[in-house]
């Protein structure tokens, strides 16, 4: 009971007066990693107009899998790209979780490059007694990916088939997704529609070479939160929340302790490169909006990317 009252209360600090997202139909169950990127919202906003097409397509570069698909079949992230989420489990192997596009495909480019067999496979896949669906196994891409496009504004992509196919199913039954790990969805359904990204993920961090660099004080407290909720939302300005329960008050107290002194010591630490570098003044700028907030068993991190701030960056 009193895991279900940390919980809500953290699903209300959230989004308070928002409207709730809907959950994807083609959402993997086994769904404990999300990311939901709006770029259409993105490029479209203030921000997005101050920070240019090169900036943006630099953000997008950290999402590799997706930009290399993008490019090998032909498609402009910025142009053809509505919105895109990233689904997987905790511990995702590369050829576990989703990718979800919505945009505008064209269906007969991706066919024309299906021609060249080196760089495409085709595979018909059954989905029930009725209907069958062609998949392109697209092998130039970092990771060899298969790719369903169900129609000129959706396209599926992951490093395992039984994924696509899976969701081309369970689409296709018109059912409502129910996740396994009902937190995370409940979190998901919780979540503001109009955030420019959204994610939701477990306390625990996934095993990767990169987040060895975060000091284990970090990733100990990290570990003791539950689901993850938030994101940013992009105006003339960029505002950060992310919001977490934790097992007990002491755990809760701990993680915002830690996570504060990991802050100031980082804050000193970009003291000493001094002021000449523009991206070390907006991190810096950024680092002195960060509140660390939250009672009880309730953790709050937010921070904001000012508009006065955005302006001295991208001048010149």
């Amino acid at each position: 009971m009193r895991c279900r009252l940390a919980l809500t209360v953290c699903l209300a600090l959230i989004a308070p007066a928002a409207r709730a997202a809907d959950l994807d139909p083609h959402l993997p169950p086994d769904t404990e990693r999300y990311l939901s990127i709006d770029v259409k919202q993105i490029v479209a906003s203030p921000v997005g107009k101050k920070l240019g097409k090169e900036r943006l397509e630099e953000l997008l570069q950290n999402l590799p899998e997706t930009t290399a698909l993008l490019k090998e079949l032909g498609f402009d992230a910025l142009k053809d790209v509505d919105r895109i989420q990233l689904a997987a489990p905790a511990d995702n192997d590369g050829a576990s979780g989703l990718m979800i596009l919505y945009g505008r495909f064209d269906v007969a480019k991706i066919q024309k490059k299906a021609e060249d067999r080196d760089a495409v496979a085709t595979h018909e896949v059954k989905l029930d007694d009725k209907a069958t669906h062609t998949l392109y196994e697209v092998k130039k891409t970092p990771q060899k990916l298969f790719v369903a496009v169900i129609d000129n504004k959706t396209l599926l992509a992951s490093g395992g088939k039984e994924y696509v196919v899976a969701a081309l199913k369970q689409a296709r039954s018109g059912k409502k997704p129910a996740l396994k790990d009902r937190e995370v969805q409940a979190v998901l359904e919780k979540a503001d529609a109009k955030l420019g990204i959204s994610l939701a993920v477990r306390g625990s961090l996934p095993k990767n070479d990169l987040l060895e660099l975060v000091p284990k004080a970090i990733r100990t407290a990290v570990g003791k939160l539950g689901v993850i909720g938030g994101g940013a939302s992009f105006t003339n300005e960029v505002k950060f929340e992310l919001v977490g329960t934790a097992r007990n008050e002491d755990d809760a107290k701990a993680v915002r302790e830690v996570v504060g002194s990991a802050i100031n010591l980082l804050k000193t630490g970009l003291g000493f490169l001094g002021n000449e570098s523009k991206m070390v003044n907006l991190v810096r700028d950024v680092l002195d909006t960060v509140k660390i907030e939250g009672k009880g068993k309730v953790v709050s991190v937010s921070a904001k990317l000012t508009a006065d701030v955005l302006d001295t960056f991208t001048k010149d």
